[in-house]
């Protein structure tokens, strides 16, 4: 395939292009930057026309500057448009009018991975399941990244369970992983709930790190957003890279889990496989569980997940 990638240069970007050219693609890099881009396109100031021209002919354009700009998908024309943005309320607008190459979205960690996980652990529509995402807080992150987690300060969103408003990172919650460990996690608006059926499970997201005393700092962070901002911007927080998901049936007790090493290359690694694995799909709208299930991670990915109850 020809495939367009925005942002080729950032910690998961750079790791899409490798992993695609490593499988025989042909790879474009777009971007501002003439030393580092094979089309130089300020998606900033220019995009347009210019955006456009960069991506005609693709079979697939893959966002991961971290704009979340709407005008990108609808611009994509005839080229599908994969984004591996984690905002609920980006996702759902480039998934509610996509263009004629069609959307493929929840293509990283959370969601995509654990969305995969959640739909083959959700039983049936009345079950409850709970996705602990851990991330490593000694990883080194982008700009993009880390001014996402800023934009979660002071915000809120509403269970759509329950209809109750709750505040992004500031709810505290254990929760009981593999072989009876404990970690503590806060509740976060990652979008899985967007590739639930409306009357399927309640998916509930909690965060964590790492490190127990950065999770602590991002909680205080949450519950004060005016001096947490400058601490999540110039605090480099130590810790390991390691990263895990958990998922949990709360009515069944069964869980699934999986882990491992750099967010940012795990991230790449579930991109490139829903893209492959979309190839030849004509759906406006794709998510990664639409494609990708748990079978096919581990005997063509290496991503081994863990079961029990």
């Amino acid at each position: 395939m020809r495939i367009a990638v925005l942002g080729a240069n950032g910690a998961v970007g750079a790791r899409i292009v490798d992993k695609l050219r490593g499988r025989g693609h042909e790879v474009v890099r777009v971007g501002r930057n003439p030393d580092s881009n094979d089309v130089v396109v300020d998606l900033v100031r220019s995009g347009g026309e210019a955006y456009r021209e960069a991506v005609d002919g693709m079979d697939v354009v893959v966002n991961a500057s971290g704009i979340e700009d709407p005008a990108l998908a609808k611009d994509a024309g005839a080229t599908r448009f994969v984004d591996i943005s984690a905002t609920p309320r980006y996702l759902e607008t480039i998934m509610a009018a996509p263009a004629a190459g069609g959307v493929l979205t929840c293509v990283g960690l959370a969601p995509g991975l654990s969305t995969i996980m959640a739909t083959a652990l959700a039983a049936d529509s009345t079950d409850g399941v709970d996705i602990g995402l851990m991330l490593g807080a000694g990883e080194p992150h982008g700009r993009g990244s880390v001014e996402w987690t800023v934009g979660l300060l002071g915000t809120t969103f509403t269970d759509y369970a329950s209809g109750v408003r709750i505040r992004n990172l500031a709810r505290s919650r254990v929760l009981e992983g593999p072989h009876g460990s404990r970690k503590r996690y806060v509740r976060t608006n990652f979008p899985d709930h967007l590739a639930i059926d409306v009357d399927g499970p309640h998916v509930a997201n909690y965060l964590t790190l790492s490190s127990g005393p950065a999770t602590l700092a991002l909680r205080f962070a949450a519950l004060v957003p005016s001096l947490g901002r400058p601490m999540l911007r110039k605090v480099h927080p130590r810790g390991s890279d390691e990263w895990s998901v958990l998922v949990r049936n709360r009515n069944t007790g069964r869980w699934l889990y999986t882990s491992g090493h750099n967010q940012s290359e795990a991230t790449a690694t579930i991109t490139v496989a829903a893209i492959e694995a979309a190839q030849g799909r004509i759906d406006p709208v794709l998510l990664s569980c639409d494609v990708l299930d748990t079978n096919a991670l581990h005997a063509h990915w290496g991503i081994m997940i863990r079961a029990g109850r």
